[in-house]
């Protein structure tokens, strides 16, 4: 199986999509500035509904040297449901599905089974796809220009700080940083958002012949 320590990274950066970008400037004092970023992220993530996009990722350590590229597609679905597939280096597909990870690597023909739960909680990643309005308490969110950052004010968080960047109000790339200061650095492409996806896009059925990992709470 594939690292698993960088697929769990990967699920962390995936929980994400907005829908469209006020060009509204703040003249406030910066706590006033801070608490309006936050009122315009949410109002933005309330006309969120599906995001569809080519991406490329780049993941690099505290250094900046890289430790993994990759490239494929995205689809997303709220409250919570994402499929990943991935062309490059490697053929492989992760679905969410708003309960469960199923990890799959077609190649050794075996599937990983995750609690989503487990690997989303104390991330300030699920405040973009999730109704759960307690995530916006854990947050702090501030603007640049067309840029939103996002820091988690949780200790215990995976994700320490979101960078969101919009060209003409879509949403063209995404960097997180992680508390072991690895940084991943997705850009969007043919970007998509607010389309109909058929909710099948998020099932999996697993195949006969296919090694079971199931790591779910019992």
């Amino acid at each position: 199986m594939k690292n698993i320590a960088i697929y769990r990274k990967t699920i962390g950066t995936l929980f994400v999509l907005l829908s469209c970008l006020s060009t509204s400037v703040f003249a406030q004092t910066p706590i006033k500035a801070a608490i309006s970023a936050k009122a315009e992220l949410q109002d933005i993530l309330s006309d969120f509904s599906s995001f569809q996009a080519t991406f490329s990722q780049l993941i690099t350590d505290a250094e900046g040297e890289e430790l993994q590229r990759s490239s494929g597609n995205i689809s997303l679905l709220t409250p919570n449901k994402i499929r990943w597939e991935t062309s490059e280096p490697d053929e492989s597909l992760l679905i969410a599905d708003g309960e469960t990870v199923w990890n799959i690597d077609p190649f050794v023909e075996q599937v990983t089974v995750m609690d989503q739960k487990a690997l989303t909680d104390s991330n300030p990643l699920m405040l973009l796809v999730s109704d759960d309005n307690s995530q916006w308490e854990r947050v702090s969110v501030s603007k640049n220009k067309s840029t939103f950052t996002v820091v988690s004010t949780d200790p215990e968080a995976s994700i320490s700080q979101l960078d969101l960047v919009f060209v003409s109000g879509s949403l063209r790339s995404l960097t997180s940083y992680d508390r072991q200061e690895q940084t991943s650095l997705l850009v969007f492409t043919d970007v998509k958002q607010n389309q109909e996806i058929n909710d099948n896009t998020f099932g999996f059925s697993v195949p006969d012949t296919y090694i079971i990992d199931d790591q779910r709470t019992k």
